[in-house]
């Protein structure tokens, strides 16, 4: 910080943590956990920019490669999670739902309808289970 008071305010209200150790800390985090990443200098300052793995290159070509059994249309929701699980049954719904730009319960809502159409099941416990696919 430019100004020592203002500085000096925030750390005694527990605002920030230490002086000037800003950098040298997203630089060990970011390396201790494998992400990769840089940081720009603007003009009001600078900004850190974060690369996340690809899992899905492209979700709209896995969408379109999804075939369907006998039964119910899917909705392009279904298609993008039903491909998602289709790669990896052991996905949480956060992840999923950051893999298709949509929100958790409309993952959940997704999930449920793939159930009841069959497409797939729930195996195991509620903390560590998986998707079985019933379906190709």
């Amino acid at each position: 910080m430019r100004n020592p008071l203002i500085a000096k305010m925030l750390f005694l209200c527990k605002a920030i943590e230490q002086f000037g150790s800003g950098f040298k800390r997203i630089d060990s985090l970011y390396k201790d956990a494998g992400v990769e990443y840089a940081y720009e200098n603007v003009s009001n300052g600078f900004k850190f920019i974060l690369y996340r793995p690809q899992i899905i290159s492209d979700i709209s070509n896995v969408t379109s490669n999804v075939t369907y059994g006998d039964g119910e249309a899917l909705n392009k929701t279904e298609q993008a999670v039903f491909a998602v699980l289709n790669q990896n049954p052991e996905i949480s719904r956060e992840e999923i739902a950051e893999l298709v730009s949509k929100t958790v319960r409309t993952v959940q809502r997704a999930l449920g309808s793939l159930a009841d159409k069959g497409y797939i099941r729930r195996v195991g416990a509620k903390k560590n289970s998986t998707w079985e696919i019933l379906k190709k």
